[in-house]
């Protein structure tokens, strides 16, 4: 249902969404494979330190705690409840729930407004809204942060700690993101589903996130947005102190049907153009694809803005280099050469390469590089008052030490850190290229396997200083 703005009383009791001190699972189950035992699961797998009440009215326990027949039998305070019963009992639930006092509800169930139920969705969401009583969902998959150890849904495992909040309508791409953090390191501050979002919007998790201290990218995962305004003055809050980044599906012809089929999203006359336009007036960053939703989100949680376009590539392989600034063209920011950047750079890093390199822009440093060679190249570059941003590549020929580069790379960021220039990497090979991915990752450098993905990753760090330049004016 549409708002108008962040409704400050929701984004308040957020905090007992991702950080609550007790928790009732109506519809803790028994039985190992349903939803509410998955839940009661991974909140003492992963770790959480608070109060577990399951309500289940046919057990005395489960999981080895004491149940309870209805949330109103729980002897103490409840901040969070997690509904996973059936959507016929759920109008009872949030009536149990208003007396109780409880501070926040989530609904994993579905067969709400995505099955055509719109009236009943409705109604039980005025019904929260009537009473204070903030409500995630329905038909979500659920919510955690790393930082808290805190696993609140049917989620198999928590993210890497990092910056980068998640807010996904999709549990799907939701539970993707949270693979891929395990195995790339892409790390989360915290995540959470909104599935049908009936009453708690991105907006009000927007408005949240800037207020969190862990997180410095807040990405935004759509299907539906029912109240664009809302968004539009979230989004313009956090400009100039954590940019937002998103993704819109569902413009397609058949994607149209199909995102309503999944989370009930209403797209019927809207285009790009109509969410372009509402990007543009937030100061949004739009990425099209899923992977450049990752690289980008990765890049503006790790590095500082990009504050003008004299970048500097450095790389021992030609076809990299090729492929960068080509790719920087096409994203209409071409690479300057290196003597309209900096003349004297240019004779500064010759002594860094045999005699056949090129000292253009890519710099190419030859593909007999040592870690030496690198080292002299990124040092003069990222010293040169003139370069506003590096871009290093590395591709593992047989003389080339990819470890010993990667902590070279490491050893320049920590050391010129506080010139606030980004330095996002590509490494293109194997698994010692994906091993040093994941290494830069864990240091605060942005590494992508591709040029494509290092040259979005770039270019979006320049979309957002030119976002704050306008938003601080």
């Amino acid at each position: 249902m549409k708002i108008d703005a962040p409704r400050q009383y929701v984004v308040d009791n957020l905090k007992y969404a991702l950080n609550p001190s007790s928790i009732a699972v109506v519809g803790a189950s028994r039985y190992d494979m349903k939803v509410g035992y998955k839940v009661i699961e991974g909140l003492k797998k992963w770790g959480y330190k608070g109060k577990i009440y399951p309500v289940n009215p046919r057990a005395e326990f489960v999981h080895g705690l004491k149940a309870y027949k209805t949330i109103i039998d729980i002897p103490d305070e409840i901040d969070l409840v997690f509904v996973a019963v059936p959507a016929h009992l759920v109008k009872m639930i949030l009536e149990h729930a208003v007396e109780k006092k409880v501070k926040m509800i989530v609904i994993a169930t579905s067969a709400f407004k995505e099955i055509g139920r719109g009236e009943l969705q409705n109604n039980l969401t005025q019904y929260c809204r009537d009473n204070k009583l903030p409500l995630i969902g329905p038909n979500l998959v659920g919510m955690g942060s790393p930082y808290l150890n805190f696993n609140c849904g049917f989620i198999p495992y928590l993210p890497i700690r990092g910056s980068v909040a998640m807010i996904s309508q999709s549990g799907a791409n939701l539970l993707a993101a949270l693979g891929t953090s395990q195995m790339d390191h892409f790390g989360m501050s915290f995540f959470v589903g909104l599935g049908n979002k009936a009453d708690v919007d991105f907006c009000e998790f927007i408005s949240y996130a800037q207020q969190d201290d862990n997180t410095k990218c807040i990405s935004v995962y759509i299907e539906g947005l029912d109240s664009p305004d809302a968004f539009v003055k979230a989004c313009t809050q956090a400009q100039g102190k954590k940019p937002v980044v998103t993704i819109k599906v569902g413009g397609s012809q058949i994607g149209v049907k199909a995102a309503f089929a999944h989370t009930a999203s209403e797209n019927e006359g809207t285009d790009d153009a109509f969410y372009d336009e509402i990007f543009e007036r937030a100061g949004a960053i739009r990425a099209t694809t899923w992977q450049e939703f990752l690289d980008i989100s990765l890049a503006l949680g790790l590095q500082p803005e990009l504050k003008d376009d004299k970048v500097v590539m450095i790389t021992n392989g030609g076809g990299s280099g090729l492929l960068s600034c080509d790719h920087f063209e096409r994203r209409n920011m071409p690479l300057h050469e290196l003597k309209e950047i900096s003349p004297k750079l240019v004779e500064r890093i010759r002594a860094y390469m045999p005699m056949f390199g090129s000292p253009l822009n890519p710099v190419d440093i030859s593909g007999t590089a040592s870690p030496l060679q690198y080292k002299g190249a990124f040092t003069q570059a990222i010293r040169d008052p003139n370069v506003d941003g590096i871009l290093g590549s590395i591709c593992p020929t047989s003389v080339t030490d990819v470890p010993a580069v990667t902590d070279i790379v490491i050893d320049i960021y920590k050391k010129y850190k506080h010139l606030g220039k980004p330095f996002v990497m590509e490494c293109q090979g194997g698994e010692e290229c994906h091993n040093a991915i994941i290494k830069l990752r864990d240091h605060g450098i942005p590494a992508y396997p591709t040029a494509e993905q290092a040259v979005n990753a770039m270019i979006a760090l320049r979309k957002y200083s030119k976002i704050k330049e306008r938003y601080n004016q």
